[in-house]
């Protein structure tokens, strides 16, 4: 492997930290009153969000560097843009109707 495949696949899996960030504040708008159903929900979707990621940037080798960077990719995410996502969330859930159905259809 050359550095910039490294490169690549850590910058990747940053990304799709970030896209996992964002993922659990939709899910945790979505479902306010089941929680446990939108934990089911998030963590299998997160499966199919970070395993063929992991495959397709390192053949599904597990590094300690790429789940590093999926996980500073979140922590840059709530740090950068989880207030205001969530706020943009939260009222774009609360001007559609009680229980923001409309993202589900």
């Amino acid at each position: 492997e050359g550095i910039e495949w490294q490169l690549s696949s850590l910058t990747l899996l940053f990304l799709t930290g970030m896209v996992w960030g964002l993922l659990y504040d939709c899910f945790l708008l979505l479902f306010t009153k089941r929680r446990q159903v939108g934990d089911f929900c998030f963590w299998l979707l997160s499966i199919f969000l970070i395993f063929p990621t992991l495959f397709f940037t390192n053949l599904g080798e597990l590094r300690v560097s790429l789940g590093v960077s999926l996980l500073i990719g979140v922590a840059c995410y709530r740090w950068v843009f989880h207030s205001s996502v969530y706020l943009s969330l939260k009222l774009v859930k609360e001007n559609s109707g009680a229980d923001g159905a409309f993202l589900l259809k």
